[in-house]
């Protein structure tokens, strides 16, 4: 009687270590995609989400219409993160770093690549960017040259274009300058020493 109920309480803790393991929530990019508000991506509606993510899962590279009528099209995709695009200007790359937590980065290419980084929780409310990231300044950017020549950078760089990429496998956030395709070649080889090529950040699990 004993061992019988030595094996019964075994097969119970299993079925609970089982049942636990099962309990942790499952990250899936597609279903974050096509969970997103309207107000997150406008113009795509449900059926065309669902399109985007059957076209690249089964290898057509097929662009969809979206209610503009621009094309749109998944381009990318890991276990946390897919990434498409709208038109000719759009990239979007949707991540969930942990099933707590969202992480959307928007680039526009008018006329050169610029990012916006967006945090949400996991029912798509937006949280401050500041509880996640502190985004680069001009003094990030400089290199020694540039701190050096900061008033002629100010002077010929007012801004600082930049697109993002968010490997979230990697836990490694990327920001790379675009400005060498703002300037003119003969201007960009006199401040590119000035600027650095990129700024790198980890991903620590919450931010």
């Amino acid at each position: 009687m004993k061992r019988v109920l030595f094996i019964l309480l075994t097969i119970a803790a299993t079925v609970l270590t089982v049942d636990a393991k099962e309990a942790i929530p499952v990250v899936d990019p597609d279903e974050t995609f096509v969970s997103a508000p309207d107000d997150v991506f406008p113009t795509l509606d449900t059926d065309t989400r669902m399109d985007m993510i059957d076209y690249y899962n089964c290898g057509y590279n097929r662009p969809s219409l979206d209610i503009l009528e621009d094309s749109c099209m998944m381009i990318a995709k890991d276990s946390l993160s897919v990434t498409i695009t709208i038109g000719k200007t759009q990239e979007h790359q949707l991540s969930m770093p942990t099933y707590k937590h969202i992480v959307l980065i928007s680039t526009y290419s008018i006329p050169v690549d610029d990012s916006e980084i967006k945090f949400y929780d996991n029912e798509w409310k937006q949280q401050p960017t500041e509880n996640y990231i502190i985004l680069p300044t001009l003094d990030d950017w400089l290199t020694d040259e540039g701190a050096k020549n900061r008033i002629d950078v100010e002077n010929i760089m007012p801004f600082i274009a930049a697109k993002y990429d968010f490997k979230a496998i990697d836990a490694e956030l990327t920001i790379t300058n675009s400005m060498s395709k703002y300037y003119d070649k003969s201007t960009w080889e006199q401040v590119k020493s000035w600027i650095r090529p990129c700024i790198k950040y980890k991903w620590t699990g919450k931010k």
